[in-house]
């Protein structure tokens, strides 16, 4: 089951390179057969099989022989990890996961990753695919969700509160340069889906993990102190963390220091 599972989701990863590349070139979306990046030629299905066409393929076009986008793999293997995960978290709160949460939650696996590796690529987050994820995070919350306390649901609402008006603030200090209106709404999400504890790990990871990848970007001289990077990739990323893992980062490092 596991390795199924995993499949599936590499399945789903090379459909979310596909969506990515689409929507990137709009006029591209009509088109209902897999096409060559480059030429537009026609593939076949063995030129389509998840990470292994890419290998087999030496990381090449095989009509016109270019160079391939290397993210395409690691998108279908992150995306089939994140299944994985999903799956065991489903197992460990359903004893099943022949439910409506592990439904839900590969759902927000796909559009997280999209969202990451679209606003990584064109420095915008689609308004689509975050108001989706929003509206999914809801519905999570309502039906998905393991039953608790009217107070969780509400917390979970002043965590989007909190966390959208927090970047909001960022946003009109820094004049919309070092944090756009896209962030600000994919906080709303952050705050229904991890609710508290876990919205303060997300932004602590993404602001952690943004700050190490600019320096580095700027001591390689890849970017100037004024270039512009995307920051929503860090939000996902502190996001899909503190979902797994966030209770345990909260009470084994934020926990210390309220001690001390």
């Amino acid at each position: 089951m596991v390795f199924v599972i995993f499949i599936l989701g590499m399945c789903f990863g090379s459909f979310v390179n596909m969506l990515i590349f689409r929507t990137m070139f709009e006029k591209q979306i009509t088109r209902n057969r897999s096409f060559c990046d480059y030429c537009g030629k026609q593939l076949n299905w063995w030129n389509n099989i998840p990470v292994l066409s890419f290998l087999f393929q030496k990381g090449k076009s095989t009509c016109c022989h270019k160079k391939l986008d290397f993210s395409y793999p690691i998108v279908e293997i992150i995306t089939g990890v994140l299944f994985l995960l999903n799956f065991q978290f489903s197992i460990f709160n359903f004893q099943s996961i022949f439910n409506f949460e592990f439904l839900i939650l590969n759902l927000i696996t796909i559009l997280v990753i999209y969202s990451a590796v679209y606003d990584a690529k064109t420095m915008y987050l689609p308004d689509w695919s975050t108001w989706t994820l929003i509206a999914l995070a809801i519905i999570y919350n309502i039906i998905g969700r393991p039953l608790g306390s009217p107070l969780q649901y509400i917390s979970n609402v002043y965590a989007a509160i909190g966390a959208s008006g927090f970047l909001y603030l960022l946003y009109k200090i820094t004049k919309g340069k070092g944090m756009g209106l896209g962030d600000v709404y994919l906080a709303v999400f952050m705050g229904l889906f991890l609710g508290w504890p876990k919205i303060i790990v997300a932004f602590y990871i993404a602001f952690i993990v943004g700050a190490i990848f600019g320096i580095t970007l700027l001591i390689l001289k890849k970017k100037k102190i004024k270039s512009e990077v995307p920051f929503g990739p860090f939000l996902l990323l502190g996001t899909i963390i503190s979902w797994y893992w966030g209770n345990a980062i909260w009470y084994s490092l934020f926990s210390k220091l309220v001690i001390k």
